[in-house]
């Protein structure tokens, strides 16, 4: 058969198409029918503006950055072993590996709300300490308090970024984008060890105290996904800890999901907001999501937030709220639907800003990464004391030259209090005002975050002037730019609530001069909805972590509408700052959709066709060659030729392996018997078609005569045809499983080997049993554990057992997934990103294996 399309009638006399595929190359001829264009012409009009990211080609540096990351193994392994388990499993074995998942997020959120706690207290002794040592000099010469506020945020920021020299790069900025790249199914090395998260840890701490203009939102995601990571896995390569006992829950897929919990806990326990957390990782974070997966990241929430809380009122006399961050806003104030135009206004403001904001930032960050690329850690502490040196300067100096106001001119508010209808307190600095009088300035600067926050988000429509919140927004939102993605652990969700909430205010205050009934600190609030919005793109988590932060239900619609419009105008421009970062970061990420020029393209185009097979039983010396030779981390199973006979493997009571090859071969012979039988008969039927045809129409006598003695002709060569399409489909890789790189060192580690003679008379399947020299258990702990390089492995092996044989067909996974070379290129994306797959193997029309897809082939 040539290598184009051939016409040819079907049974009921319609036209159709045979497509022919070179099986060498797996590539299909790209005319008629099958031609790309025709399938996948006018996808352009599928683009959206939510994903414009989709629109970008990855260059070769980049494929190249991303083959450094490996997949992981989110799918069970169904194969023998695994089958065996699962039919002898007895019912309290199932009620127990539940009990023990419950038992585990209960340690997480114990351990996270634990860790939160740590953190509120240790930030709050920090700026304590600094505030309280600046104050004293507030009346000596300006410089000098100057000079011990900047030291002490020196000395803060640089012990911050020593300690992400120390622990690791890992410890550094949020950590989100390393998050969500495990839970999109990338292994990052060193991501979630104990080494990292103390290191994040202890570095938030002296960072969010530094006078730095960060958050923490960010690095406690990643800090509870620590935590999941170490309390599910029961094991520390840094502390060389591993409890084996615990093996059913140390793969990836549990992994995963005890992560999620502990991400969402890290947000819950952080902000006080259980119901944000679960939808800040259902949205932000997780890729993969389930019912049973929100029951348990909702109780981890849970008890992170009660275990927080628990500690922080036993400690303190009186609180206002739950989490790190505790501010109010207005509760008496109720908004009239004519405001809607204005939040909605705002929230274009808002998509605006946000837009610029992660433009200018992934170019400043692009400038830091090329800039410190073959420069040493001691250039990263000195970008960090400049950085520190320049946020002090902005945060004290300002407010030299604002207008002190009398605190009796704040209309229904007393030192150190706030109205009845508003239960956030108020922290009015002095600084150099004299007694009875504050700096407006300072009250935002020298302070914390969260005192700033409370301050704006005040009900009082006369604490600051316009120019004092004009100036901060520019300011913090300069300094926001800058210090995202510096060496130390740092977040922007706060900043940019701040910053929002800021101009949001003056807003307020503006409209104050023609509408009297306004209230600033609603604007505040729609002011940092719409500002985070148009930054980091989320929606409902964001409304309900917003909700809860407040404690505003009444302004659910405003918040909403804002969060929406914000959110759409951001998109026109670029995508949120973080999936920027995971571009930054060349993390090989996959997207709910496909990218647009995927679907112009199909699996051959793309799919690699260097890919290494192995028989179903194959030599040691042979399996070891190709890990020593191989870098691939996956290889498809082909079946044997004297075995292709009766390859059904989803029956567990067949027997696998016939007893003797004279079987097979007598199997053989009667298929071919059969053939001759079913050839003479369509032989038959061919020459009543004939007879029928003749007295049916004279005119094509010829026609049929020559068409029905070509059928002849091609039947009494059928057999042959059989033979050698057989013999091609042998040749050409016939798939019948995959085995992974992790499981074929086990083997060889373990010695599974078998001789020749073993062979003959293998029956690993029977019906009273099975016959297995490893159960699922002990395979499943050595996967969990530290595998030796296979050069190691093949220093133990002897000569003699080279020429032995290994059996993959325990082994190896039988559900297998597999796509055809035609197939649409997005397509296989969406299978992929959706099964959660490593591996995608690629085989043509006669299921022979002509290629392979992994992750980096599909971004």
């Amino acid at each position: 058969m040539s290598n184009d399309y051939k016409l040819g009638t079907s049974i009921n006399g319609n036209d159709y198409l045979l497509l022919n595929i070179d099986r060498n190359k797996g590539n299909e001829t790209d005319n008629g029918f099958f031609n790309k264009n025709y399938f996948f012409g006018g996808a352009d009009n599928q683009t959206s503006i939510t994903h414009r990211r989709h629109h970008k080609k990855t260059t070769q540096t980049e494929r190249e950055m991303m083959s450094h990351f490996e997949s992981l193994d989110f799918n069970e392994i169904d194969n023998i072993l695994h089958r065996k388990y699962t039919f002898e499993k007895k019912k309290y074995q199932k009620i127990l590996k539940t009990l023990g998942k419950w038992v585990i997020c209960t340690l997480i959120g114990v351990v996270v709300g634990l860790v939160c706690y740590c953190l509120k207290e240790s930030t709050d002794q920090l700026q304590s300490l600094k505030f309280t040592q600046v104050k004293k000099f507030y009346s000596k010469s300006i410089f000098i308090p100057f000079l011990v506020y900047f030291g002490f945020n020196l000395c803060y920021g640089l012990v911050s970024s020593l300690l992400v020299c120390i622990f690791g790069p890992m410890s550094s900025s949020s950590g989100l984008p390393e998050v969500k790249g495990y839970l999109n199914g990338i292994r990052i090395a060193k991501a979630f060890n104990l080494k990292t998260v103390l290191g994040k840890l202890v570095s938030l701490i002296f960072s969010f105290s530094s006078g730095l203009v960060l958050g923490p939102e960010g690095p406690m995601f990643h800090i509870g996904a620590g935590i999941g990571s170490s309390m599910s896995q029961f094991k520390s390569k840094t502390l060389k800890f591993h409890l084996k006992s615990f093996w059913i829950f140390q793969n990836d897929s549990d992994k995963r999901d005890f992560i999620s919990c502990g991400a969402a806990a890290g947000i819950a326990a952080a902000f006080g907001a259980p119901i944000g957390g679960v939808l800040f990782c259902l949205e932000e974070g997780s890729s993969f999501w389930s019912r049973q997966l929100t029951w348990r990241t909702f109780f981890s929430c849970l008890i992170a937030t009660m275990t927080a809380n628990l500690f922080l009122q036993g400690f303190k006399q009186q609180i206002h709220d739950y989490g790190v961050l505790t501010f109010g806003v207005s509760k008496s104030y109720l908004y009239t639907y004519t405001e809607l135009i204005p939040f909605m206004i705002m929230g274009v403001i808002g998509g605006l800003l946000g837009a610029i904001f992660v433009h200018v930032n992934l170019r400043v960050n692009h400038w830091r990464k090329k800039l410190f690329a073959n420069k040493s850690k001691l250039h990263k502490l000195l970008e960090v004391g400049i950085i520190v040196l320049l946020s002090s300067i902005i945060c004290f100096f300002p407010p030299l030259l604002a207008e002190c106001r009398p605190i009796n001119g704040i209309s229904g508010l007393t030192p150190g209090t706030c109205d009845p209808g508003d239960d956030t307190s108020l922290a009015l600095n002095q600084f150099n005002c004299q007694e009875g009088y504050y700096n407006p300035m300072a009250t935002l600067t020298l302070t914390t975050l969260e005192n700033s926050l409370q301050i704006v988000f005040s009900r009082s429509t006369n604490i600051f002037s316009p120019l004092s919140l004009l100036a901060f927004s520019i300011f913090y939102y300069i300094l926001t730019i800058i210090t995202s993605g510096l060496y130390v652990a740092s977040g922007i969700f706060i900043p940019m609530m701040l910053i929002g909430s800021s101009w949001g205010r003056l807003i307020g205050i503006f409209l104050t001069h023609y509408f009297t009934s306004i209230d600033p600190s609603i604007y505040a609030l729609i002011g940092a909805a719409s500002m985070m919005a148009g930054s980091l793109r989320m929606t409902i988590s964001l409304v309900v972590i917003i909700v809860e932060l407040t404690e505003t239900t009444q302004y659910l619609l405003p918040v909403i509408l804002s969060v929406m419009v914000g959110k759409w105008c951001g998109d026109i421009f670029n995508e949120s700052v973080y999936e920027h970062l995971i571009e930054l970061k060349h993390i090989p990420y996959l997207n709910s959709q496909p990218p647009n020029h995927l679907r112009k393209k199909t699996v051959a185009e793309a799919m690699s066709t260097d890919v290494k097979t192995l028989p179903e039983i194959v030599k040691v010396k042979t399996v070891l060659a190709i890990l020593e030779n191989c870098p691939h981390n996956g290889f498809p199973v082909v079946m044997l030729p004297h075995l292709h006979s009766n390859p059904n493997l989803n029956n567990l009571n067949e027997q696998l392996l016939r007893n003797s090859n004279n079987n097979i071969n007598n199997n053989i012979n009667n298929n071919n018997n059969n053939n001759n039988n079913n050839n003479n008969n369509n032989n038959n039927n061919n020459n009543n078609n004939n007879n029928n045809n003749n007295n049916n129409n004279n005119n094509n006598n010829n026609n049929n005569n020559n068409n029905n003695n070509n059928n002849n002709n091609n039947n009494n060569n059928n057999n042959n045809n059989n033979n050698n399409n057989n013999n091609n489909n042998n040749n050409n890789n016939i798939l019948c499983g995959l085995i992974l790189r992790s499981q074929l060192s086990i083997l060889l580690r373990r010695k599974l080997f078998n001789s020749p003679e073993d062979l003959k008379n293998i029956d690993f399947i029977s019906d009273k049993g099975y016959n297995l020299p490893i159960d699922h258990s002990e395979f499943s702990q050595e996967l969990a554990s530290k595998i030796p390089s296979i050069y190691e492995i093949s220093e133990s092996i002897s000569k003699e057992e080279l020429d032995m044989y290994i059996d993959l067909r325990p082994y190896m996974n039988f559900a297998v997934v597999s796509i055809k070379n035609y197939s649409s290129l997005s397509e296989a994306y969406q299978i992929f990103r959706q099964v959660g797959l490593r591996h995608m193997v690629v085989i043509n029309v006669f299921n022979n294996v002509v290629g392979m897809l992994t992750r980096k082939d599909l971004c």
